[in-house]
């Protein structure tokens, strides 16, 4: 077996894996936060690697200890079982948007108070990195998880319209790429690969109301449509985005604990930036109509 042969195999396998699991998680709500806190702990290490140097342990500790609590709330409120005076779902929201302040609050001066001891070099480009660690990475997966203890269907839904957005441009790009979109950050990203993403992207979400498990959500097709351009428009930054980090650190993948994708942040670079914007409109658009 050629080595380009053998690392397609690996690839595939390896996504096949990451998509098994992620669906899994979907329709089995304890598995989703225990995996998403995994994988924001395993992220913020790869960000502290892009950032600080492989040597910053505190900030590695802080955003590990502040994913793990995060985790731990949502895991704790989403298990139990909705009763006449308690609902589970909206206990679970309530929950995490009152713990977004004091965990904020708690890596600031965690990593303000060891920036004051250790006298670092741009002690406000290290805090800042830590709570930016918090918005990118924590903060959505997080949400993400809420949102299936609320709605699995809209989860569900913003997977695979991710997975086919990024199928889509990869293909498109492939076979019509000419015009870079950012040649200096993302160089094999095209516009075209974009635009076929974007179209046929969209074209899936209005036929996924025909399927019976997305059906009760009774979301007229437009609002499906603008879902799916939610999706891809913050996905495509997302991309960039890390694309960014990469090209300061001057490395190919953030990690190698996924054979043949890279790392974490390499798989769900595109997931991160899009999960807030694109399930909160569904929150409120399709799910609380």
């Amino acid at each position: 077996m050629n080595p380009r042969t053998k690392n397609l195999l690996v690839r595939t396998l390896a996504g096949a894996v990451y998509i098994a699991l992620m669906i899994t998680a979907v329709f089995v709500f304890p598995m989703m936060p225990v995996l998403l806190c995994l994988v924001a702990c395993i992220g913020i290490f790869e960000l502290s690697k892009l950032t600080s140097g492989p040597t910053d342990h505190v900030s590695r500790i802080v955003l590990s200890a502040a994913t793990i609590a995060q985790f731990a709330l949502i895991l704790q409120y989403g298990v139990q079982k909705s009763t006449f005076f308690y609902n589970a779902p909206t206990i679970t929201l309530t929950g995490f948007l009152f713990s977004i302040p004091i965990i904020l609050i708690c890596i600031g001066l965690l990593t303000t108070i060891s920036e004051l001891f250790r006298q670092r070099p741009l002690p406000v480009e290290h805090i800042g990195t830590a709570l930016f660690g918090y918005f990118w990475i924590i903060l959505p997966l997080g949400f993400v998880a809420v949102m299936t203890r609320i709605c699995p269907q809209v989860v569900f839904a913003f997977f695979l319209l991710l997975w086919a957005y990024d199928t889509f441009a990869y293909l498109g790009g492939s076979m019509y790429g000419r015009n870079k979109m950012c040649p200096h950050i993302s160089p094999k990203k095209t516009w075209e690969g974009t635009i076929t993403g974007l179209v046929l992207t969209i074209v899936m979400a209005m036929v996924l109301p025909s399927i019976p498990y997305f059906s009760h959500l009774h979301a007229p097709l437009w609002k499906w449509a603008l879902y799916a351009i939610i999706i891809v428009v913050f996905a495509t930054f997302g991309d960039l985005l890390e694309s960014v980090f990469k090209r300061r650190a001057d490395v190919k993948d953030s990690g190698h604990i996924m054979p043949g994708h890279g790392g974490i942040l390499d798989r769900f670079d595109s997931m991160l930036l899009a999960a807030l914007p694109a399930l909160i409109y569904a929150l409120f658009v399709m799910v609380l109509k």
